[in-house]
C-alpha cells in the first residue's frame, strides 16, 4: 500500500493519495465541491432567523399570569383538574411558577412554548411527577387522573403537527 502524500506521514493512503488524518489536503474537484457545499450549509443556517410565534405573550410569566387570572375569574378558586387540589395557597409563593405545566415540553416543541392551550394549571407535585417522575411515582397517587393527562398529551401532539404543517414550520 502506498504511503500518505503528506510530508512526514507514513500512514497508508486511503483516498486520492492521503490518509484519513490528512484527507483535508485533497485538491480534487469532488472534494473541493463537497467542502464548499458544507460551508454554504453553515452560512445558510446562520442566516435563518427563528420564527417568533408568541401567541400574544412576550414571555412565560405573562402567559402564566394571564392563565391564572382567567381561571380565577371563571371558577373563583384555581383547582387542579387532575388532582382536585385548591391551588390558591401557592399564589405569591416560589411554588406558584410550578403550578404551570407544559403539556408538550418546551425543548421538543419549541413553537408552542407560549401557547396558552399547551399549558395546564396543576399542583406542583403533579407537575414534578409528569416532568421527572416514573410510573412507580404515578402508582403512589392512584386517585389522580393520569389517563386524562396522557390523552391530553396525545391530542396535543396531533394538534402540534397540524400547526407546524399549516404554518410551514420545519
Amino acid at each position: 500500500m502506498k504511503p500518505c502524500q503528506a510530508p512526514n506521514c507514513s500512514n497508508p493512503a486511503q483516498s486520492h493519495g492521503y490518509c484519513f488524518r490528512h484527507g483535508y489536503l485533497r485538491t480534487d474537484d469532488k472534494h473541493i465541491r463537497s467542502k464548499e457545499k458544507q460551508r454554504q450549509k453553515v452560512l445558510n443556517a446562520r442566516q435563518k432567523k427563528p420564527r417568533n410565534i408568541s401567541f400574544g405573550f412576550d414571555k412565560q410569566l405573562s402567559l402564566f399570569r394571564h392563565l391564572w387570572r382567567e381561571r380565577k375569574l371563571v371558577q373563583g378558586n384555581v383547582i387542579c383538574e387532575f388532582t382536585g387540589e385548591n391551588l390558591n395557597k401557592y399564589y405569591g409563593t416560589p411554588l406558584w411558577i410550578n403550578c404551570f405545566a407544559h403539556i408538550l415540553n418546551k425543548k421538543n416543541y419549541p413553537f408552542w412554548r407560549l401557547n396558552p392551550d399547551n399549558v395546564c394549571i396543576t399542583s406542583p407535585e403533579f407537575h414534578k411527577i409528569i416532568d421527572q417522575g416514573t410510573y412507580k411515582d404515578r402508582e403512589e397517587h392512584p386517585e389522580w387522573k393520569w389517563e386524562n393527562w396522557d390523552e391530553l398529551v396525545l391530542a396535543m401532539k396531533d394538534e402540534y403537527l397540524r400547526f407546524k404543517k399549516e404554518n410551514l414550520l420545519p
